[in-house]
C-alpha cells in the first residue's frame, strides 16, 4: 500500500449528543474552550462545534438536540469505530475509557 503524505490533521471530529451537553462536557469538564459553531454541512439537521484542546489544532462534535444522553457506559468494540480513549495531559488528570 502507497503511503498519503500529510502534513498534520486539522481536526478530529466526534458524534456528541445535544449541544448542551457537549458544551457542558468539553469546555466544563475538559477545560477545552468552546470556539465556535456551523451547521454540519453533511447534515443540515446536526450542529458542528468546535473546541480548543490547547494544541493548536482543532476537536469538532456534531450535535443533534434528538440525541439523548446515556450514564451508562456502552459496549464497544475496538476497530468499530467507537474510540478507546480520551487522554489529555495537562498535569491535572488523565482520563481513559
Amino acid at each position: 500500500m502507497r503511503k498519503i503524505q500529510s502534513q498534520g490533521v486539522h481536526h478530529i471530529t466526534l458524534v456528541g449528543a445535544d449541544r448542551q451537553t457537549s458544551i457542558d462536557f468539553w469546555d466544563g469538564v475538559l477545560g477545552m474552550p468552546f470556539v465556535f459553531e456551523q451547521p454540519n454541512l453533511d447534515n443540515p439537521n446536526e450542529g458542528h462545534l468546535y473546541f480548543d484542546p490547547g494544541d493548536g489544532r482543532l476537536i469538532t462534535v456534531f450535535t443533534d438536540e434528538t440525541r439523548t444522553t446515556k450514564m451508562t457506559r456502552l459496549p464497544q468494540n475496538p476497530g468499530s469505530g467507537a474510540s478507546y480513549c480520551l487522554c489529555r495531559v495537562s498535569g491535572k488528570f488523565l482520563a481513559s475509557g
